[in-house]
């Protein structure tokens, strides 16, 4: 396999990052406060998957990711490279794929969608290779906390303050730290 080629760009107080194939295809996509941490959790992920490093340079998909970040439309199509997903985690990012923007849903409605487990589940969102791209950020609790959300591998404060701030974007409805339940979509109920 050819190595994956990595770009990074700023935007304001966050750093962006895509893994892209030779075909031009999203391998995997992660953001954060840190270049150096996300580098090395990007680098990290193109060496467990195609065992090579990357190599840097620019691509379109890292200004596409920005702008889906800021709440602008998806202007280009990004075909995702799915090769390197379980066919668990596949399933899981199908459901995710699909959660209407400005809606939330469960790890407990996706897991009976799908008839896993909602740990299973969990892990599955948690691990989501193509961040921003594929909305894990709009899955909750079913308390319908806003709850935690993974920024280059690891959980952490910025990380609730992070998916509080995308999903307000989306125009999720939030009451402090709490999601209306109106917002709620149910996988299994369609589209």
């Amino acid at each position: 396999m050819e190595s994956l080629r990595l770009s990074l760009e700023r935007s304001e107080d966050m750093y962006f990052g895509c893994l892209v194939d030779h075909r031009d295809q999203l391998v995997a996509s992660s953001f954060g406060s840190s270049p150096r941490i996300l580098e090395k959790h990007l680098a990290k992920y193109s060496i467990k998957t195609s065992g090579k490093t990357a190599t840097h340079g620019d691509h379109w998909t890292t200004q596409e990711m920005i702008r889906l970040f800021e709440g602008v439309k998806n202007l280009r199509g990004v075909k995702l490279n799915r090769d390197f997903v379980s066919t668990h985690q596949a399933r899981v990012c199908a459901v995710l794929e699909k959660i209407p923007k400005g809606k939330v849903t469960t790890y407990g409605l996706i897991s009976n969608h799908i008839d896993s487990g909602p740990r299973a589940v969990g892990g599955a969102v948690g691990s989501n290779p193509w961040s921003i791209f594929v909305p894990c950020h709009r899955v909750v609790p079913a308390t319908l906390a806003i709850g935690n959300y993974s920024i280059c591998g690891t959980l952490g404060e910025k990380g609730g303050t992070t998916k509080r701030r995308l999903l307000l974007r989306e125009a999720v409805p939030i009451e402090e730290d709490k999601i209306d339940p109106e917002a709620l979509w149910n996988p299994s109920e369609g589209d």
